[in-house]
């Protein structure tokens, strides 16, 4: 009798499930009009705060190769964090001033030849080099409150 029982509670709350909740959502699917996906699509997209997102999640695999000597994986990230920033600026024009200069066109290539030269005494200081140009950055763009530290563990597991 109890087993009745509580296969006919859970067969009542699947069907109830069922019937009250969707994961099937076509948001974009059923917008009627062109620009008014492409509005969605944007939005969805965000600003620069997105890119960011991205640059964050690189920076730490970026430090734990560095970590490693695993200078082909760091090149990769830091390719990576210069692709999301240049994504980055295309949504938002008016944080390419302060990319391009303290990044894009200086640092990272600062940082790449650092790289090549496998030399560990010149990757830590362009490493450093490279997190104090991210925060000068960020004051710049009045965000100093999000302050570049060396990450404390590993987000991705791999080496």
């Amino acid at each position: 009798m109890k087993t009745i029982l509580l296969l006919s509670i859970l067969f009542s709350y699947t069907v109830l499930a069922q019937n009250t909740y969707s994961t099937k959502s076509n948001w974009l699917i059923e917008t009627k009009t062109d620009e008014q996906k492409f509005k969605k699509i944007q939005k969805q997209f965000r600003g620069f705060d997105l890119a960011m997102v991205e640059v964050g999640y690189r920076f730490n695999t970026f430090y734990f190769a560095l970590q490693d000597k695993n200078y082909d994986l760091a090149q990769y990230q830091l390719d990576k964090i210069k692709k999301a920033i240049q994504n980055g600026v295309i949504r938002r024009p008016a944080r390419n001033k302060n990319s391009e200069s303290m990044f894009l066109k200086s640092q990272y290539k600062k940082m790449t030849l650092a790289l090549k030269s496998k030399d560990i005494q010149q990757i830590k200081e362009e490493y450093t080099n490279t997190k104090n140009l991210c925060n000068r950055c960020h004051k710049a763009e009045r965000v100093a409150f999000i302050k570049v530290i060396d990450p404390q563990y590993r987000w991705q597991v791999i080496k």
